[in-house]
């Protein structure tokens, strides 16, 4: 099973009682709760990684599972490339830096994130460091590859981020984005669907990559344009492959460019 039923939850966690309700004979948990989706991520990342991860209250609350098969598709790539021992870098860890903590955890690569947000930034440090971790952490200063003093002589053999993917008529509102509100932050990608982002890492990020190195981005299903457009400016620059993950009713695509294969 993929995953964690709330019921092998509760028996390692008797906090999320308080957020457990039975309905037609099977419990669940209201996870438009953010403290019940935070207590919930908790608990399956620490029982089934052995990681302890806090998250910030005004961060959004990643799901467990479909970044650790965005790390898992990405690194049966590598593997399938016969890269070992990789030197990756990720972009936009976020405050729970759980993609690079997994890929730490998991592959015991050589893991450098960056971040633009410093409370957040600071927030990844503690838990870290919670987790006897060795990644270094590198303020992004609003960049994305260029310009970042402290890679810009690093060549790396995946480089791996869940990309903004917001248009660039969104603003922060009352609208709850992944169980938090958004902050101004976070709100970019930029471009009719929030393809920018998206487009300015894979132009920056070739010049940055191994020969056969990997860039892995993982997009939501909806919209389709936004992935064609994507995987179409991708094509420009690498070989591409796209794998589809679904967990529940919700489905993602790890999209992998390989770089002179």
């Amino acid at each position: 099973m993929l995953g964690l039923k709330i019921e092998e939850a509760l028996k390692y966690n008797e906090n999320l009682k308080k957020y457990v309700f039975e309905d037609k004979g099977k419990l669940k948990i209201n996870f438009k709760d953010k403290k019940a989706l935070m207590e919930y991520n908790r608990t399956v990342i620490k029982v089934l990684f052995g990681l302890d991860i806090e998250f910030h209250e005004k961060g959004l609350i990643p799901p467990v599972m479909s970044r650790y098969l965005f790390v898992k598709k990405s690194f049966e790539t590598l593997e399938r490339l016969g890269i070992k021992e990789a030197e990756v870098l990720e972009i936009g860890t976020g405050h729970s830096a759980i993609i690079a903590m997994l890929i730490k955890k998991l592959y015991n690569a050589n893991v450098y994130a960056t971040e633009v947000d410093k409370e957040f930034l600071e927030y990844a440090r503690k838990n870290i460091l919670k987790n006897n971790l060795k990644i270094e952490l590198i303020d992004s200063k609003g960049k994305i590859l260029k310009g970042i003093d402290e890679i810009k002589n690093k060549r790396f053999d995946l480089i791996i981020s869940y990309p903004p993917y917001y248009s660039s008529n969104s603003k922060p509102s009352g609208r709850k984005f992944g169980g938090a509100l958004a902050k101004e932050v976070e709100l970019i990608g930029g471009g009719r669907f929030g393809e920018k982002f998206s487009f300015r890492l894979i132009e920056e990020s070739y010049n940055f990559l191994k020969d056969k190195g990997v860039l892995s981005i993982m997009l939501p299903k909806k919209p389709d344009k936004r992935r064609e457009i994507i995987i179409e400016k991708m094509n420009e620059y690498y070989e591409v492959e796209v794998d589809k993950i679904k967990l529940g009713n919700r489905e993602r695509y790890v999209i992998k460019g390989i770089k002179d294969v």
